[in-house]
């Protein structure tokens, strides 16, 4: 009970859950999206349009729009079987947090967090890595097909924005500081 109390062990509770829910949340709706959009034909009367294969190859795959879109990408081999339940255990582990934080807070979090935000993080960088390797270098025009690109060289958006978050929450000052001291730099120039 006293823990709670304590104004930084509170804040980092509250960081630290929210920050899992938040990459769950943002991890789950860009797996949706970049399929829907590998789907994309245009734009008309204000809205996005899809091509009639989104619902066809995609959306027929089951009920659920995430779980259709999972099992879309297992087929191409982004991922396997194991990491959809992975996934799965994931949700679970965020609707625990939701839906229990005010316990949470007071009884403390589950040990095993940064375990389970490292898988989430993991699985979305898989994710990522197949997409810019099949879809996105492929289909540049621009790009130079004769340069071979390793996966092991890529480092994803989600990959530096976390770096980025981690940073700032890092309690070296300096490291916590860089990106604001960078940019107030940058535009006082």
């Amino acid at each position: 009970m006293v823990e709670i109390l304590n104004p930084e062990n509170l804040k980092d509770k509250l960081i630290s859950s929210s920050l899992y829910i938040a990459t769950f949340e943002s991890f789950k709706d860009y797996v949706i999206e970049e399929v829907k959009f590998f789907f994309n034909t245009g734009f008309s009367d204000g809205k996005y349009t899809f091509s009639e294969s989104y619902k066809t190859d995609v959306l027929s795959k089951d009920k659920s729009i995430l779980r259709a879109t999972f099992l879309w990408l297992r087929d191409f081999g982004t991922i396997n079987d194991k990491d959809i339940e992975t996934f799965y255990e994931l949700r679970e582990y965020r609707n625990k947090l939701s839906h229990e934080l005010m316990e949470l807070l007071f009884d403390g979090l589950p040990e095993e967090l940064p375990e389970k935000f490292i898988q989430l993080l993991k699985l979305r960088v898989k994710i990522e890595k197949w997409w810019i390797l099949n879809i996105e270098i492929p289909t540049n025009p621009d790009f130079d097909a004769q340069q071979e690109v390793l996966e092991k060289d890529i480092t994803t958006s989600s990959q530096m924005f976390n770096q980025i978050i981690l940073d700032m929450l890092s309690e070296d000052e300096d490291k916590a500081n860089f990106y604001m001291n960078e940019i107030k730099k940058n535009f006082n120039d």
